[in-house]
């Protein structure tokens, strides 16, 4: 109770985050991670962070972008992002859901908050096997726009992390400008959602080629990236047999 109290003390005071990473400034995955997105973005670079939940994303992006936007529908989520992001006009929170319209959907709410969805197919898929100790009890209505909205808005990104749980096609749908770099979660029970994520990456530009990373480690798989019909035939039937979640990237070439 009183460690929950002193959190929340910290949190108010937009300190907490400051002092956490001073506690794990000598984090191992945080360097990698931070080392990996170096490869991607640079000082000068916009970054749309879709799915922010936290911000642990954010803040690595924030170290190495001109600017960051990070994009989250949950109230207690954005409440973090902005006491973490309080003191630096680097990174703006957007408590919105990207979607392909703009308009309300429907947010599902899990007793994880980095499981909350809004895709019922998402659930009951996992909630079945993987997460079945998990629920997702609570449904409320929350706005959504799109990423061609948020271009408008904002300026076109250097690179897009979408990770919505189950979602990302929806989000995709809302994109018809080419960017230079797209990546978003693959559930791999849901490998045909997966695969239309590819297929609207290559309709917005066939220039895309692709290539992935395994769960949370930021490292590509493949040598060389490779093409859409490569990616689609080769790729990623075979996470699907495996079983292996992560994060597809779309690098366009």
């Amino acid at each position: 109770m009183v460690k929950a109290l002193l959190k929340e003390i910290l949190l108010a005071a937009g300190v907490y985050y400051k002092i956490n990473d001073y506690r794990f400034r000598h984090n191992q995955r945080t360097a990698l991670q931070e080392a990996f997105y170096a490869r991607l973005i640079g000082k000068q670079d916009l970054v749309f962070d879709v799915g922010a939940n936290i911000g642990q994303r954010s803040e690595i992006f924030s170290k190495l972008a001109g600017r960051v936007v990070a994009f989250e529908p949950q109230a207690d989520c954005v409440r973090h992002l902005r006491s973490r992001f309080r003191w630096t006009k680097i990174v703006t929170v957007e408590q919105v859901a990207l979607s392909d319209r703009d308009g309300d959907a429907v947010f599902y709410k899990s007793n994880a908050h980095t499981l909350s969805s809004m895709s019922p197919k998402f659930i009951a898929t996992v909630g079945k096997e993987r997460f079945k100790e998990f629920h997702w009890n609570e449904g409320f209505s929350v706005k959504t726009k799109t990423l061609d909205q948020m271009i408008a808005l904002y300026a076109k990104p250097k690179f897009i992390k979408i990770d919505v749980e189950g979602f990302e096609a929806s989000v995709l749908g809302g994109l018809t400008q080419a960017v230079p770099y797209i990546s978003f979660e693959c559930t791999p029970e849901l490998i045909d959602e997966a695969k239309e994520c590819v297929r609207l990456i290559n309709k917005i530009s066939g220039n895309y080629v692709y290539n992935y990373c395994k769960g949370e480690d930021l490292n590509f798989v493949l040598e060389k990236h490779v093409d859409y019909l490569t990616f689609t035939s080769s790729i990623l039937p075979k996470l699907g047999e495996q079983r292996q979640f992560g994060d597809i990237y779309g690098v366009l070439s």
